[in-house]
């Protein structure tokens, strides 16, 4: 299997290879590396990737099964162990239901796992009863392993106090190794396979099965990116999501907004890609005139700066008090003074240039310097007089250009807006409109006088009522802006949300773009993977199909997240189907061991050893022999060790001469449990027979019949082997054979099935027999004989004779 820096490898060179934009790759790089990572990646930062050191990690060495012990645990009682040669090669278990020797291998799946799989289907009952019930104190586990090549072993016990009511409840001690590297390849490559474990997997869900093969192709990396990608994928669309419901919810409200800028946003909204800029400008205008010419008149009347009533009743006075100070002077002769003042100045220019004289004007008076003192003094009064009277009228013209300015209303105040504002301002305006007409009323020829008295009795009013006008305006406007400035803050918010959903959207794409690839590329590297275990499957379903018309046709891991599955395609007869669909019990059980026998025998796994529980369970004789075979093939290159109850595998291993440790189980009262090394049958009848024959504190009448019997046993077992071993090797059914065996009821018959191929041909036996010697019928004439008590030679004879016997039938 390749390591994970092959795996990274690869992805490195099929993003190269498909040219994949760098924003894609960079997310599958990301991902692949990890979830913050990708959070990185999406939010703009750099991707470390890992190290290939950081990512192959340590495997642990390989290793064996040396002992098993158990005592107190499940059916085994006192202390009992099972000694296993640590290396390759093919060990059975053999022993009847309730023998114990499953004990042994629940033992190794508890005393590495901490648990039983065994058990998670059972019932509370079931699970009660992992301490024996005879002897179950103390109750302890105690496993030996050995690692390829190692010397020192590796302990791991569980032993259990008196008061422990749980397995789980176990103290765990470990010499030799951390058992928590085993952790990952315990549930990886798990060497422990039980019939109910096969049920279980075969019948679980689709993903369940898929679940089990994945982890052997070492696509986790893989598997973990695309989650990655699906996770992150989740919490944007989620976001996004979430943007477009609170749209929705803000189209409504704004809906309800007596306000333009309300009606601009809802319109906005409604768009199928709302204009963000369009509504970022939107909520930038909303204090400026562009936003609603209502609002926008009620700004300006607000905004106005309009004199108010002291300084029309200023303006008043100043009219007034200048008309009177004119008509003071008009009063005074003004005009008059001024023209003497200039007679004088002329009469005096005169008198510079030609001296004192007759007056030329009138001839009778003189001009001296008594005169010109006295002209130059008047001169000076009047001019005084005639300058002050200039002031007077001068102030009268400023006057006068003030009031005229204030009867200007125009330039005074906004009036042009108070139609606009109207709807804003109410009865404000109309009392504005009033004031105003009466303002206007002025006659064009009005006295200074009366402009002062129109500004006092007609001013004031339109002064206070302008000042209600703004009043109303400006509460309009306060009111309109505490309406909106809520609403607008949702605006805003969703602003700043939408732009960073509309961000999201582009990272949604990216990812089902480096999920679109990540997908296609895990598809073609998952098969590639899986192909040689594929193989190695098929052709573990050649061997254990045997007679079965079920051709399968490969293995896929089809699919990813909810909808993984494992295929299984197959023909039968010629017609194309899915091999779960139309197998047996029996066929399914087969399949699960060519499924999952690739598994526990990867070359990943450091389990050297493979414990398999009761693998014959439902299997016709002709798969029995399928399974011999496949064993045999798996014990070249590993530890395997197989339980069974069943005496057809053990049967068919010898008769296949498949070289094989095969031990045998006693369960003796009191949960005493006796592990023995089991002899083929002919061997073990023969063994029992010679050691009973010695046996001489037996009486002889007592020890020959029983003698006869196991002879007579032998014999049977080494026709049955014949038998079996002929017609099946030409090819004949299993279970025509076993038919054939089971008609042969007598010793003679069954020789005869032997010998000649025909039961029926009993007449033909002690011919033949003779034919291998005259020793060989006489020996077969004395078991059957002694059976009945009659007596004829000595029993070590017997036993001696039958062994040759046999030799020769085998």
């Amino acid at each position: 299997m390749d390591t994970d820096e092959s795996l990274l490898d690869l992805v490195f060179n099929r993003l190269a290879d498909d040219r994949v934009a760098d924003e894609v790759a960079t997310l599958v790089l990301a991902a692949y590396t990890g979830l913050d990572a990708l959070r990185a990646a999406l939010a703009g930062g750099s991707v470390d990737l890992p190290k290939p050191a950081d990512l192959a990690g340590a495997r642990p060495d390989p290793i064996y099964l040396d002992t098993i012990t158990v005592s107190g645990f499940r059916g085994v009682g006192p202390t009992a162990s099972l000694r296993l040669a640590p290396h390759a090669g093919l060990t059975l278990v053999v022993g009847r239901n309730g023998s114990g020797k499953s004990s042994f291998a629940e033992a190794v799946e508890l005393a590495l796992t901490g648990d039983s799989a065994r058990w998670a289907e059972r019932n509370s009952l079931f699970r009660e009863g992992w301490r024996n019930l005879h002897q179950g104190r103390p109750s302890t586990i105690d496993v030996v392993l050995r690692t390829d090549g190692g010397r020192a072993p590796i302990r791991v016990t569980r032993s259990w106090s008196d008061t422990a009511t749980e397995p789980g409840q176990a103290e765990s001690r470990v010499e030799g190794a951390d058992l928590n590297a085993w952790a990952g390849p315990l549930q990886t490559y798990r060497p422990f396979l039980t019939a109910n474990d096969l049920g279980r997997l075969i019948s679980s869900t689709p993903s369940g099965l898929f679940d089990a093969l994945a982890p052997i192709l070492g696509m986790e990396p893989i598997t973990d990116a695309d989650k990655n990608l699906l996770l992150v994928r989740r919490e944007l669309t989620e976001r996004v999501r979430e943007v477009k419901g609170r749209r929705e919810l803000l189209r409504a409200e704004l809906a309800q907004v007596d306000d333009d800028r309300a009606r601009r946003a809802v319109a906005i909204l409604g768009q199928r890609q709302p204009d963000l800029d369009a509504l970022d400008q939107l909520l930038g205008d909303a204090g400026t005139e562009h936003a609603d010419p209502v609002a926008a008149a009620c700004r300006r009347l607000v905004a106005a700066v309009v004199p108010d009533a002291d300084d029309a009743l200023r303006i008043a006075v100043d009219l007034d008090q200048a008309a009177r100070a004119v008509a003071e002077h008009e009063a005074h002769g003004v005009a008059a003074h001024q023209h003497l003042a200039a007679l004088l100045e002329q009469a005096l220019a005169y008198h510079d240039a030609h001296g004192d004289g007759p007056c030329p004007t009138c001839g009778t008076g003189r001009l001296d310097a008594s005169w010109r003192e006295r002209s130059a003094s008047t001169v000076a009064r009047l001019r005084t007089e005639t300058a002050a009277a200039d002031r007077a009228q001068q102030r009268l013209n400023d006057a006068r250009d003030a009031a005229r300015t204030m009867l200007g209303v125009d330039r005074l105040m906004p009036l042009a807006e108070l139609d606009t504002a109207a709807p804003a301002l109410g009865e404000a305006a109309a009392r504005l409109h009033a004031a105003v007409t009466a303002w206007r009323a002025v006659l064009p020829q009005a006295t200074p006088e009366q402009i002062a008295a129109h500004i006092r009795s007609a001013y004031p009013p339109m002064r206070q009522a302008y000042a209600a006008v703004q009043a109303a305006a400006a509460a309009w406007l306060q009111q309109r802006h505490d309406i909106w400035r809520e609403h607008a803050a949702k605006l805003q918010a969703w602003l700043h949300d939408a732009r960073e959903s509309a961000r999201d959207e582009r990272m949604i794409s990216r990812i089902n773009a480096a999920r679109d690839w990540l997908k296609k590329a895990a598809d073609e590297l998952r098969a590639q993977r899986l192909a040689p275990f594929a193989r190695q499957s098929q052709q573990i379903w050649e061997q254990l199909r045997q007679e079965s018309n079920v051709e399968l046709a490969g293995m896929r891991l089809d699919g990813s997240n909810n909808r993984r599955r494992v295929a299984f395609p197959a023909t039968v007869d010629g017609t194309a189907t899915s091999a779960m669909a139309v197998m047996s019990q029996g066929e399914l059980q087969a399949l699960g061991l060519a499924v999952f026998l690739p598994r526990a025998c990867a070359d990943g796994s450091p389990f050297k050893f493979l414990i398999l529980d009761d693998p014959v369970h439902s299997m016709d004789p002709a798969k029995v022999d399928g399974l011999a075979q496949v064993l045999d093939g798996l014990a070249r290159t590993r530890q395997v060790v197989v339980f069974t109850h069943d005496n057809r595998l053990p049967e068919a291993i010898r008769r296949l001469q498949i070289d094989a440790t095969i031990w045998e189980v006693l369960r003796r009262e009191g949960s005493v449990v006796e592990l023995r090394k089991n002899l083929d049958p002919v061997r073990r009848y023969l063994d029992d027979a010679a050691a009973l024959a010695k046996t001489h504190d037996l009486p002889e009448q007592v020890r020959r019949p029983v003698v006869a019997g196991f002879c007579r046993a032998a014999i049977e077992a080494a026709c049955h082997e014949r038998i079996r071993r002929e017609r099946i090797g030409r090819g004949e059914p299993h279970s025509a054979v076993e038919e054939l065996i089971s008609t042969a009821q007598t010793l003679t018959q069954t020789v005869a099935l032997a010998l000649a191929g025909d039961a029926r041909q009993g007449g033909s036996v002690l011919p033949a027999l003779n034919r291998i010697g005259g020793w060989a019928a006489d020996v077969f004439k004395a078991c059957q004989n002694n059976v009945h008590g009659a007596e004829r030679g000595s029993l070590e004879w017997m036993v001696d004779r039958t062994a040759r016997l046999v030799e020769e039938l085998r």
